[in-house]
């Protein structure tokens, strides 16, 4: 249905305008911008008609519908030129509004402007790396009007002289003088008459594309200042590099030889008078490969220089901020009070086709009744919320999207909105309340109680389970008693019998005894105080206690008595005059060490029976 609406469309509006005819027509072509066609016709229109005529139509091919990214008209006066309105009626018809409308017989002098992005292509589409590129074009030779017209040339402008072949594909006459191609005049040619020409030259500029750029922009009242960020996406369309085999050392002589390439080494980036606080960062991190120039009066110019070069078939992201005075852009209407924001929908990057632009402008929390005009039609415009720091209410977030976007729309757009004084001190107002909620939740914090309070007795087998470990903590140094023990009668026997290195050895080894003693009778008490009256197992905790002491208590009181014997039997050897002693007594140290060994290993195997009763 919507195609069939479309073809009325066109043929209601052919039917209504068949009395108008393009007298004489010129079209320039220009093919210099790298990738981008820009088209103008200046065509005397005459109206043949007996009623005036209050509209012009613009047809553009099927064909190359989907590569127009922007269209305008103005009429000549004798006072100048000026603009004309024009609307897209269907892909492939434009409709210039005539004002004043043109009277029969009359005629009047229009100039149409058409911009085509991706229109140009590589051929061939892969190369070597030091190879020309080739770019390949094809339009129709005359004008696509739906009038008659009488008399019409074009003329394209190539980037050089140079182009393949010497035979010019197109209607005859086609004649060619430098950089420039004219083909015609031709005369009396029918409505809607297509006849194809062709032009195959050389031109080593790049052919950028934005995949999508997104502009973000957020004002702010108190700072007066207007932050920047512009996100890119770059590619670069123009012949890739055959079997995407890339040689540094080639790159490198290149250079010395200034060989024709469509690489990109430095891209220049125009931004504002006064912008400042300018950082550039892409995927990776911060580039410092930038080189910024600053001007109070004139554009700011960035050169960036990517990571790498970029050949045809590569692709670079990246994004840069800078902040500008908000006053060079935001105005104040004395009389109602009411703001206007006037900035570019255009990025700062110029001669580059945008498949998907995006511009995102925050107001300031409070901003109220916001309008936008554009001096063109977007594919989307919303106004949304948008909530950041200590934000209350949200802020007015305007954003416009347009798709297939060249430099012609790098026009100023205007934002217009009602700010109240009072809003300016309501971030002032949330901090400060923010603040002292803080405060007051901080010395309300401070001054509860929050500790957990046991108002009953303690579990006794909390408890137990404690005073099992503290036991078992305690026999570890119980143990080291003993080693001491050991320890300082082998250097007694082994430094020439010095006992009175070993009384005080021993003394020590007593007086720590005596503190383990005294840290058990703690636990059996902590423990016989849960009350151990029919608990078996506190009970046997209890008992098991007081066993280990008396064992600890004895086990000690052997050692010394058998260290006793043995240094009473040294003594008797030293004393001998030829050191020795008769064979009962040794058979006594001998009855005497196992006696004491045995009476010794009795006393560990019941502590080791007693712990683990304990314990478990």
């Amino acid at each position: 249905m919507r195609a069939i609406s479309l073809v009325l469309v066109a043929a209601n509006a052919l039917l209504a305008h068949a009395s108008l005819v393009n007298v004489n027509a010129v079209r320039s072509v220009d093919l210099t911008g790298a990738g981008i066609v820009r088209s103008k016709t200046s065509v005397r229109v005459r109206n043949d008609n007996t009623d005036p005529a209050s509209e012009y139509l613009i047809n553009v091919p099927a064909a190359v519908a989907d590569t127009v990214s922007f269209v305008s008209a103005s009429v000549r006066a004798d006072k100048g030129k000026s603009d004309l309105a024009v609307e897209k009626r269907t892909p492939t018809l434009y409709a210039v509004s005539l004002n004043p409308p043109l009277v029969a017989g009359e005629s009047v002098v229009l100039d149409i402007a058409t911009v085509y992005t991706q229109l140009v292509r590589p051929l061939p589409a892969v190369i070597d790396q030091g190879e020309e590129q080739l770019l390949f074009l094809s339009l129709n030779a005359y004008i696509h009007s739906q009038y008659t017209t009488e008399k019409q040339k074009t003329v394209v402008r190539l980037p050089s002289s140079s182009t393949v072949g010497t035979e010019l594909k197109g209607p005859e006459p086609v004649s060619k003088k430098g950089a420039l191609v004219t083909y015609g005049p031709y005369e009396n040619i029918k409505p809607l008459q297509s006849e194809p020409f062709s032009l195959h030259y050389k031109d080593a500029k790049a052919i950028l594309v934005v995949k999508s750029l997104s502009r973000e922009m957020e004002l702010s009242h108190w700072g007066s200042n207007l932050g920047v960020t512009e996100y890119y996406d770059l590619y670069n369309k123009g012949a890739a590099l055959r079997d995407k085999l890339f040689s540094r050392i080639d790159y490198s002589m290149a250079r010395f030889t200034r060989a024709s390439s469509n690489v990109v080494e430095e891209l220049r980036v125009t931004l504002p008078p006064k912008a400042a606080n300018l950082y550039y960062r892409d995927d990776i991190g911060n580039v410092s490969t930038s080189h910024f120039r600053k001007s109070a009066t004139r554009d700011s110019i960035m050169d960036i220089k990517p990571r790498y070069p970029l050949y045809g078939g590569w692709r670079y992201s990246w994004h840069h901020t800078y902040d500008v005075p908000l006053n060079e852009y935001l105005k104040k209407d004395v009389n109602t009070g009411r703001y206007t924001l006037q900035v570019k929908f255009m990025g700062s990057l110029s001669n580059v086709t945008i498949e998907k632009s995006r511009l995102r402008v925050v107001l300031p929390e409070g901003a109220l009744n916001v309008k936008v005009a554009l001096p063109f039609k977007a594919d989307s415009q919303v106004i949304e919320k948008f909530y950041t720091n200590l934000d209350s209410i949200g802020r007015s977030m305007v954003i416009i999207e347009k798709a297939n976007v060249a430099d012609e729309y790098a026009v100023p757009i205007q934002i217009s909105y009602d700010y109240p004084s009072s809003e300016l001190f309501r971030k002032p107002i949330i901090v400060g309340s923010t603040m002292l909620g803080l405060l007051i939740l901080g010395m309300a914090y401070a001054r509860l109680d929050l500790s957990i309070v046991n108002d009953g007795k303690p579990n006794p087998s909390d408890v137990l389970q404690t005073e099992r470990t503290k036991v078992t903590a305690t026999l570890v140094v119980g143990r080291s008693v003993y080693d001491g023990v050991d320890e300082s009668f082998n250097q007694f026997k082994t430094q020439g019998l010095d006992e009175a290195g070993l009384g005080v050895a021993r003394q020590a080894a007593s007086e720590k005894l005596d503190r383990v003693v005294v840290r058990l009778k703690k636990s059996g008490d902590v423990v016989r105080g849960l009350g151990v009256a029919g608990d078996k197992e506190l009970s046997a905790f209890v008992s098991g206690v007081g066993e280990i002491e008396a064992l600890l208590k004895e086990r000690l009181v052997k050692v010394v008595s058998y260290q006793d014997y043995v240094i009473a039997f040294l003594k008797e050897i030293k004393a001998s005059p030829e050191g020795k002693v008769d064979d009962k007594k040794k058979e006594g140290l001998a009855a005497k060490t196992q006696v004491t060994t045995n009476a010794l290993n009795e006393i560990d195997g019941k502590l080791s029976g007693i712990f683990e009763r304990i314990t478990v």
